[in-house]
């Protein structure tokens, strides 16, 4: 009976760390399969980190072409803005030279026409000048010496000289007296 209980107890004892090691055997082949399954994973994100990686790289290199694109763009927009400016200038300056022209030819006409006038005969100087309007016969008696706009005024009627020399006192530009 003692063999029988040891054999018992023998047997009951292999049964047990047979179901032990069994679960030891089954926990070990959970986690290599496990451990598998991880290592492919991580080769996944390895992978993909890779990918992700040549595709900044890849972005980078577009967005600093681009960059320099814009770049140069800006630098001709520049260019561009400055030569319509030098332009622009070389066209004021055009046209102020232009306008000085036309002052220094409408200056000189005037002068011609008040020469003519200072040779006339005062009477008849006078009568013409007395039919035009105040502030073009104020244009053409301004440059003419004070003796000769004396003598035209003399010839004038009263009132229209007085306005003239009122309008004369002022200077130019010459506008009508109300």
């Amino acid at each position: 009976m003692l063999k029988k209980t040891i054999l018992n107890k023998i047997i009951t004892l292999l049964f047990i760390s047979n179901m032990a090691f069994g679960d030891v055997i089954t926990c070990n082949e959970i986690f290599e399969e496990r451990k598998a399954e991880i290592t492919n994973e991580l080769n996944k994100i390895n992978e993909q980190k890779k990918l992700m990686s040549l595709f900044y790289g890849e972005q980078k290199k577009l967005n600093d072409k681009k960059l320099e694109e814009l770049k140069l763009q800006e630098q001709k927009i520049e260019s561009l803005l400055k030569e319509a400016k030098d332009r622009e200038n070389n066209i004021k300056d055009l046209i102020k030279q232009n306008e000085d022209l036309l002052a220094m030819i409408e200056n000189k006409k005037t002068q011609k026409i008040s020469q003519t006038y200072s040779k006339m005969k005062d009477s008849k100087a006078g009568a013409i000048i007395d039919n035009m309007p105040l502030n073009e016969a104020a244009e053409l008696l301004f440059p003419m010496d004070s003796k000769d706009i004396g003598k035209i005024l003399a010839k004038m009627p009263p009132q229209k000289a007085a306005k003239l020399t009122e309008i004369l006192k002022k200077g130019p530009p010459f506008e009508e007296i109300e």
